[in-house]
């Protein structure tokens, strides 16, 4: 593919980074030092996402097993890792980036061309009524019922590659709560510890989340305990497998 806008550049303060696709393989778009960088989000080692991993420097870290690879050539800095992540070129035109497939160049930078400030982020406010008094208990259990059911219907537009069968019908969704600031924290499973298709997956379900508009930000946590049966599947979902 050529290069396809993925961000403004005000949407990343220094130090962050935003998960987005390339071609559609989970990639994490990071500002560091003044210039942008795309890398695979897949530790080589384990196959799972580099999302949450601590940037160390140039480097950002496994946050399973410590795997560190470096941002701007994707190079396998220790083990257990033996082998790089892809790097993907990256240009910033005014105030907009783009991000190709093509191999980055060494290194994988794009200069930014204006000193954008941090976005802040709005204070969050309490739930009240059109006369400004609180809800009552029977009101907030509504409202977070609600909410509750927005964030499992955009997580039933992801798929399991293998089975066809969306993950809350799955039932690999243990929870999904509500934290400050817009922020989303979902505990999910996945149908075996080395499904392959697991990184592809929880990606997906983050970006699922935040395209909410009521979403800041998504974290999802894997989690083998308790572990997965199809004793989780919707009565749906046992339909479409034909199992009785």
């Amino acid at each position: 593919m050529g290069f396809e806008r993925v961000a403004n550049v005000s949407e990343i303060a220094e130090g962050g980074r935003l998960s987005i696709e390339v071609d559609d393989l989970p990639a994490l778009l990071i500002r560091l030092e003044g210039h942008f960088y795309a890398v695979e989000d897949l530790c080589t080692h384990d196959g799972q996402p580099l999302t949450d991993g601590p940037i160390i420097g140039d480097e950002i870290k496994c946050p399973r097993h410590g795997a560190r690879f470096q941002i701007s050539t994707g190079k396998a800095m220790c083990m257990p890792a033996t082998s790089g992540i892809r790097t993907f070129a990256v240009e910033v035109r005014g105030e907009e980036v783009f991000v190709s497939d093509a191999a980055a160049t060494t290194p994988a930078k794009a200069p930014v061309e204006a000193i954008v400030a941090a976005t802040a982020v709005p204070a969050t406010t309490a739930a009240v009524n059109a006369d400004g008094s609180a809800l009552s208990p029977t009101q907030t259990a509504l409202a977070e019922a609600e909410t509750q059911d927005q964030y499992l219907t955009a997580l039933r537009d992801v798929i399991d590659p293998e089975l066809m069968i969306n993950i809350v019908d799955l039932g690999l969704i243990y929870g999904v709560t509500s934290l400050d600031g817009g922020n989303v924290e979902v505990e999910m499973t996945l149908t075996s510890p080395a499904c392959p298709a697991g990184p592809q997956i929880v990606h997906q379900a983050r970006m699922a989340l935040e395209r909410l508009e009521s979403v800041e930000a998504a974290t999802i946590k894997l989690t083998m305990s308790p572990p997965w049966t199809p004793d989780r599947m919707t009565d749906e979902a046992r339909d479409q497998l034909g199992i009785f």
